[in-house]
This record gives C-alpha cells, structure tokens and sequence, in this order.
C-alpha cells in the first residue's frame, strides 16, 4: 500500500501547472459560453456553439476532479487528454459536414479576416464576408481557415468571391467545396489524445482507487 501511495504522490508531481492551465481554460471557456448564450450564437453556428460547450463542460469537470477529489491532479493529464481528443474530433466533423450541409453558392464580398493563433506562434486565418441571403445581410467569418500566405495571395479586400452557404444556417458558409488536410490530422490527433488519456486512466484508476478504498484508510 506504501508503494501505491508513493506511486500517486509521483504521477502528482508536474500536475499543478497543467492544473492551473485547466482551471484558467475553464474560466475563459465560460467566458465565451456565456457571449454564445448572451447573443445566441448557437442558433446561428449550433455545432460550434455545441463544441465550445462540451470544452467547457469537459474542462469543468477536470478542474473540479483536481480541485475535490483526493489526489485528484493525477487525472488532470488523462481527463484532458479525453477532452482535448474529442474536441479535435469535433472540430473536424464540423469541417466535413460543413461540406455537405454548405450547398448554396451565391457571392460574398471579402472584408478581412480573424486570426487565431496556436501553439509555437503560429496563425490561421478565418476571412469574413459580407452577403446576402434570402433577403438578409449577414456578415459572418467561414468556418474553414487559411493561411496567411494563401490569404494574401488569393484575396483582396473589397473584392467578391463565390461562397458556398448553409441554407438552413446561412450565417455558416465555406470557402471551397474540398477536404482539408488539416481536418484529416486533427482526427489522427483526436484520436490519439483521446486513446491515450483513456488508456492512462485506465491504468491509474486502480492505484487511485486501492489508496482511497476504505480497506486502506483502516
């Protein structure tokens, strides 16, 4: 049983930074849950409203396992790689069903562009166009990002360009009826992240367990 505690105490040490990135998410992904609800976002964009939701709810609950649970940094690793593998999967379901569900073509003007930025300082560009459909006039960035370079060098502010539209959700529009490769690697990713987190919770869950167990408390 000694060996077993000293296990968790080990798997523990390293956590607490990680801990404290998921509990800063959590906050941030609250954040913009709320705006989503605020400005009802989600009947315009549902299935990303409905992914930004699961990281929330996901990133709460690891946050709230680390903060209660006895030893409960030692899941921070595995819960997170669950939530972070099913939220690359998700996102590039959106990508691909995008292409089915995005069938209008009609033409938008280019207005510029959003820029998210990832790990090692690099960047994608989400641009946003200004349309009409049905009668209404919306101004919504794609779904599909670009990089800078293609950016610049296909596009030109002002100019207009034929989109494809989601006509039961028309604020939703892509660029390019074509597949990704980025969405393709972010279901390898996915999957990856997911298996892993769910293979070393697997593994740790029985320590965790025969530490708490009340056998082991007497």
């Amino acid at each position: 049983r000694k060996i077993s505690v000293s296990r968790i105490k080990r798997k523990s040490i390293g956590k607490t930074d990680m801990a404290i990135m998921i509990h800063i998410l959590t906050i941030l992904l609250a954040a913009a849950a709320f705006l989503i609800i605020k400005n009802k976002r989600y009947k315009a964009v549902p299935l990303v409203s409905w992914i930004i939701f699961i990281f929330f709810i996901g990133c709460g609950i690891t946050s709230i396992v680390s903060l209660l649970v006895p030893y409960g940094e030692i899941f921070v690793l595995p819960l997170g790689g669950i939530v972070l593998g099913l939220v690359f999967i998700l996102a590039a379901f959106n990508d691909f069903y995008s292409l089915i569900r995005c069938k209008d073509r009609i033409e938008g003007i280019y207005r510029g562009y959003n820029t998210y930025y990832g790990g090692n300082g690099i960047s994608t560009q989400a641009p946003v166009f200004e349309y009409m459909y049905n009668g209404t006039i919306y101004q919504e960035q794609t779904t599909q990002t670009i990089s800078y370079k293609l950016l610049t060098q296909n596009m030109r502010k002002g100019e207009t360009y034929n989109i494809y539209v989601d006509p039961k959700h028309p604020s939703v529009f892509i660029l390019k009826k074509k597949m990704k490769a980025g969405s393709i690697i972010a279901v390898i990713f996915g999957i990856m992240f997911f298996s892993s987190g769910l293979t070393t919770l697997c593994a740790i869950f029985p320590i965790f367990w025969s530490v708490i167990s009340p056998s082991h408390l007497r």
